[in-house]
Formats: C-alpha cells, sequence, structure tokens
C-alpha cells in the first residue's frame, strides 16, 4: 500500500491517475468517497458510470464559471488547497482548470482510501 501511495503522489496526467483507479483494487472505495463529498454539496455523480470523469468535469466546469463560492467549498471539504492546483498547473500549462481540479479530488480522494485502508487495523 505504501508503494501505491508513492506511485500516487507521482503521477501528473488523468490518464495516468485513471490507470492507477482501474488497477487498483480499492476503485469502488474511491468511487464511493468521490460521490459522497459531491453528493454533500448536491452535486449527483452516478458512479456506475464509465464516464464518471466526464461527469465530474462537467459539475467542475459549471462551478467554475456559475458558483465558485460552492466550488470552494468542495476543494475545502475534499482537502485540496489552491497551491497544489497552481503547482499542477505549473507542471502542465495546457492542461484546463477543470481537469486540474478533477484530477486533484481523484488523487486526494484515493490518498485518503489508501490512507484508511493502510491504517484501519493499526489503531
Amino acid at each position: 500500500m505504501e508503494k501505491k501511495l508513492k506511485k500516487l503522489n507521482s503521477i501528473h496526467s488523468l490518464e495516468e491517475l485513471n490507470q492507477m483507479l482501474l488497477d487498483a483494487s480499492l476503485n469502488k472505495k474511491v468511487l464511493q468517497q468521490i460521490e459522497k463529498d459531491f453528493s454533500q454539496l448536491d452535486l449527483s455523480l452516478n458512479i456506475e458510470s464509465p464516464e464518471i470523469i466526464s461527469l465530474m468535469q462537467n459539475h467542475i466546469e459549471q462551478l467554475l464559471h456559475r458558483d465558485y463560492a460552492r466550488l470552494m467549498n468542495l476543494l475545502y471539504r475534499i482537502d485540496l488547497s489552491e497551491s497544489k492546483m497552481k503547482a499542477l498547473k505549473e507542471y502542465d500549462p495546457t492542461m484546463p482548470e477543470r481537469d486540474v481540479i478533477t484530477f486533484l479530488i481523484i488523487q486526494r480522494e484515493m490518498q485518503k482510501v489508501m490512507f484508511r485502508e493502510l491504517y484501519k487495523d493499526g489503531f
């Protein structure tokens, strides 16, 4: 699990992250965590959909243009800082902002699930 966490932290693209999510045995838990955080702000996601990433991107795009405060609330709930968004944007300036945010949300939710699995029996 620790190796997976290190690998997760070194990924910088949605494609790589999606592949890791597909390969991970924890993908259902990650998707459930994403669904939980989005639903707490009345943003519905169908985690059974193969288009989950594009659904997330659509919500984020709408929030970016229509309700930035709500987007900041979502990012706070997920525990994402603006400095992480800025750092990824600097790493890949061509990545659209909605993709940067989507990537970081998925990455952070994967970290949460992996940490829970890593430490669930230790405490």
